[in-house]
């Protein structure tokens, strides 16, 4: 399709939000560009020549095929919801919403509008090189079964929390914030959705600032072949920002840690281990876009099946924090494809 072209919209210019626009902006495939957020961060925008200005009660009034939410955590739902009902093209920055209640609300609102757009989140982790190739050997049975499966967010940015909009927003989630990248990596590397989960966390290095909610949460998901799966979402560790990763199969292992990535394919150390060189984890918090508008160009039907990984991914975190708060352990339950 050569004269393939979309108008899209931002809406929460953050830093998540500002890669969107000039994602957009430097796009051959997008038209005309949208934006919306408080005037202090439009302010700082460039080039706003070739960018239109507008407010929310506006904007899905606009022609737009393709919206870029990157607003707060607890304002997602809402302008998702408005946006299956005109039927547009949503990419979302994680998580897709903060409750069941909103989680039931959109996928009845899929239903009733039958959607058939294009909805995803923006699990930047999706496009790591290192990661994908390691998936990738999991899923052709390289690594014989797994048996364990380690995930550990390490945010290392406690400013952002005690100063940040993450500190001002009821009911913050850190696992739903952050944790939910490795939960994420942790259904692809199992391709299967885990039957139950047991959550714990604390405050401690927060417990005297004005962040009240936890800071630290771990959650042991169980799969029906026995697999095991651990996730921890650390917002307050003193640490450097990290995604680390331990995958352990009967056949292979992989690290990636502070001491880069590895793999075993032996129990002898000196004569098993291999060691990939990393530039970087991932490309830019836009890095998903180009994939995004990519399958936007190609596809006239979207498959259902993408939307209804998201619903379900949400489904498994959202049930990892119910469990922190009930301090119960719970069965996962997942929706149907619509």
């Amino acid at each position: 399709m050569k004269n393939f072209k979309l108008n899209s919209a931002v809406i929460g210019l953050g830093s998540v939000g500002n890669e969107h626009l000039n994602f957009y902006k430097k796009s051959k495939n997008i038209n005309k560009i949208f934006i919306c957020d408080k005037f202090k961060k439009i302010k700082k925008i460039k080039h706003k020549k070739s960018i239109e200005i507008t407010k929310i009660e506006k904007i899905f009034k606009k022609k737009i095929d393709v919206i870029s939410i990157s607003n707060y955590d607890n304002g997602h739902a809402e302008l998702v919801l408005r946006g299956i009902k005109k039927n547009i093209n949503l990419f979302v920055e994680k998580p897709l919403c903060t409750s069941f209640d909103q989680l039931d609300k959109i996928y009845n609102s899929l239903v009733l509008h039958n959607y058939k757009k294009l909805l995803m989140c923006n699990f930047v982790l999706r496009e790591s090189n290192i990661f994908n190739k390691i998936i990738k050997q999991v899923t052709n049975g390289d690594f014989g079964d797994i048996f364990y499966f380690e995930g550990d967010y390490l945010y290392g940015r406690l400013n952002k929390i005690l100063n940040g909009w993450r500190g001002k927003e009821k009911n913050y989630s850190v696992m739903l914030g952050g944790g939910i990248h490795l939960i994420d990596i942790m259904l692809r590397v199992f391709n299967k959705f885990p039957y139950k989960v047991k959550t714990a966390g604390n405050n401690l290095v927060t417990k005297n600032t004005s962040f009240k909610q936890n800071d630290f949460s771990t959650s042991l998901f169980s799969f029906k072949n026995g697999g095991i799966a651990k996730i921890t979402a650390n917002y307050g560790c003193v640490h450097n920002h990290q995604h680390v990763l331990k995958i352990y199969g009967t056949k292979k292992t992989f690290i990636y840690d502070d001491l880069g990535a590895r793999l075993y394919n032996k129990r002898d150390f000196n004569k098993a281990s291999k060691k990939f060189r990393l530039k970087n984890i991932y490309n830019g918090k836009d890095c998903l876009l180009k994939k995004y508008i990519k399958q936007l160009k190609s596809s006239k039907n979207i498959n259902k099946d993408i939307i209804m990984n998201e619903i379900n991914l949400m489904s498994v975190a959202l049930f990892a924090e119910q469990s922190l708060k009930t301090k119960n352990e719970k069965k996962i339950k997942l929706y149907k494809k619509y």
